[in-house]
C-alpha cells in the first residue's frame, strides 16, 4: 500500500468497517480523474478478497468493468453497454469461489453506462445479494440515475495536497519532482503517470503553452492553435476523449491565469463553466469544433 498516496481518511473508515463487518453493498467513489479513486478500489477489493492488488485479475471472486473495444472496429465504445452489466449482475448471483468469502467488483467510469445498463443494474442495487461489494467509480455521481445515487454510499476524494505529491515522488528519486508535483494539480494518478510516460508529461507542457496562446490573438490566430484537436477523422470517440483531456488540462490552468492577471475572477468564473458545459456536451455528441470555437468567443 505504500504507493498509495493521499486519502488517508478513506483508508482508515475502510479499515474500520472492513474490520468490524459492516461493509455496504455499494459505494461510490466520487472525485477528479486521476485523483486516486480507481487505485484506493482496487486496494479495498484487494484486502476484502485478501489478495495482493498485482494479483487481483487471478481471483475469481474479482470483477472490474469498463467501456471496451468494438470488436469488429477496434474503436472505443462510446458507453458501458448492458451485456456487460448483465455479466455483472450474474456474477453477483452466485457464491463466493471461496467460502464465506466476498464477490467484488468495480465499475469505472460508471457515468458511461448506458441507460439500459443503468436499469440493468439498479435491481441488483435493490435487491443486494449477502456479501457482494460493488465499487461505483465516476468524476462526476450526478451523471448516474438518482436511483442508483441512493442506493450507493458515496464516498467523495478531494485533492491531495502538493507536498505529500512531492514526498511520494522523492521516494521514487524523480529528479524532477518538485516541478511535476505542483504542475499534477493535486491530482496524484498523474505525477505517477508522468514519472512513467515522460511523453505524456512533454504533451502536457505543450497543451499548457498553446492555452497561454491564445489569449491576446486574433480569432483566427486562435483557429490555428487548435486545429490539430479535430485531426483525428476516424476515431471520434478516441478524438473526443483526446478533447476532454486537454479541455480538462485548460481548466485547471485557470486560477493560474487569475493569479497572473490575464483575466478577471468573474470572467475566469464564466469560462471554467464554460469550458465544463463543453466537456458535458462533448458526451452528447455535440459537434467539437462548435463546441471549442465557443469557448475561444470568451477568451479576451
Amino acid at each position: 500500500m505504500n504507493d498509495i498516496i493521499g486519502h488517508t481518511e478513506i483508508l482508515n473508515f475502510f479499515d474500520t468497517i472492513i474490520t468490524q463487518g459492516r461493509l455496504s453493498h455499494a459505494y461510490c467513489f466520487a472525485g477528479p480523474e486521476h485523483v486516486g479513486k480507481q487505485t484506493i478500489a482496487r486496494e479495498l477489493a484487494a484486502r476484502i478478497l485478501h489478495i495482493d492488488r498485482d494479483r487481483l485479475h487471478t481471483s475469481p471472486d474479482f470483477t472490474y468493468i469498463e467501456r471496451i473495444p468494438n470488436e469488429k472496429t477496434g474503436k472505443m465504445k462510446k458507453d458501458i453497454s448492458i451485456e456487460q452489466i448483465r455479466d455483472v449482475v450474474n456474477v453477483l448471483s452466485q457464491r463466493a469461489f471461496y467460502p464465506n468469502g466476498y464477490k467484488v467488483v468495480i465499475i469505472d467510469h460508471a457515468e458511461f453506462m448506458s441507460t439500459g445498463a443503468a436499469n440493468a443494474l439498479l435491481k441488483t442495487l435493490e435487491e443486494p445479494k449477502e456479501k457482494t461489494v460493488l465499487f461505483l467509480i465516476t468524476s462526476d455521481e450526478k451523471r448516474l440515475l438518482p436511483t442508483i445515487q441512493s442506493r450507493c454510499q458515496i464516498i467523495y476524494f478531494t485533492l491531495v495536497g502538493a507536498q505529500e505529491i512531492l514526498s511520494a515522488l522523492r521516494t521514487r528519486n524523480v529528479d524532477d519532482a518538485e516541478t511535476i508535483a505542483q504542475e499534477s494539480s493535486g491530482l496524484p494518478g498523474r505525477a505517477v503517470y508522468w514519472c512513467e510516460h515522460r511523453d505524456s508529461y512533454e504533451a502536457y507542457t505543450r497543451e499548457i503553452e498553446r492555452f497561454n496562446k491564445l489569449f491576446g490573438t486574433y480569432f483566427y490566430e486562435k483557429l490555428g492553435l487548435v486545429e490539430e484537436l479535430f485531426g483525428d477523422k476516424v476515431d471520434h470517440i478516441v478524438a473526443r476523449d483526446h478533447l476532454q483531456d486537454v479541455l480538462g488540462i485548460w481548466q485547471l490552468q485557470i486560477p493560474r491565469i487569475v493569479s497572473s492577471g490575464i483575466v478577471r475572477p468573474e470572467m475566469a468564473g464564466q469560462l471554467y463553466e464554460d469550458i465544463g458545459h463543453a466537456r458535458l456536451m462533448l458526451e452528447k455528441n455535440v459537434h467539437p469544433r462548435l463546441l471549442v470555437e465557443h469557448i475561444l468567443l470568451q477568451l479576451p
